[in-house]
């Protein structure tokens, strides 16, 4: 018998960015960065996702939005936009793109938790560096698991 692990139901998000292009000092964003904080915030007391940050790049700037739904905040769009055209800065709009993922559920303490905390470098106590190893840990299996010195 195969027991099917259980899944989240499958979130959608849209991505968009605003491309900026040349490339933009960070010291001209301060309004800009107010307009995505202001935006998060809303979306937050109205429960939803939308979140925006400024990437800056050596060949080009981005502003990118990650929302639940891209028409729920056209106001923001707005503002960012004339506020990018008041700085006389030259941009395209690109998306919005959909995505979306699932993501396994394992209980936690189980031994599919464990390997994905290993994974994400969690952290590599004794216990679990010997577990891994086969055998009781030591010292010198220990500093090695953890990417220090390895010697005789």
């Amino acid at each position: 018998m195969v027991l099917k692990r259980p899944r989240r139901a499958a979130k959608t998000r849209w991505v968009y960015a605003y491309e900026l292009n040349p490339p933009q000092p960070e010291m001209r964003f301060k309004k800009i960065k107010a307009l995505l904080r202001r935006a998060q915030s809303a979306a937050l007391r109205g429960g939803r996702l939308w979140t925006g940050r400024i990437v800056l790049e050596t060949n080009i700037t981005h502003i990118l939005v990650v929302t639940d739904n891209p028409a729920q905040v056209p106001d923001v769009d707005r503002a960012i936009e004339t506020e990018l055209k008041q700085l006389n800065m030259d941009f395209a709009l690109t998306g919005p793109a959909k995505f979306s993922f699932a993501l396994p559920v394992a209980p936690a303490g189980s031994r599919t938790a464990k390997k994905v905390a290993a994974a994400n470098g969690g952290p590599r106590t004794a216990k679990t560096v010997a577990s891994a190893n086969g055998g009781p840990p030591t010292a010198k299996t220990v500093v090695a698991a953890n990417g220090g010195p390895r010697g005789a």
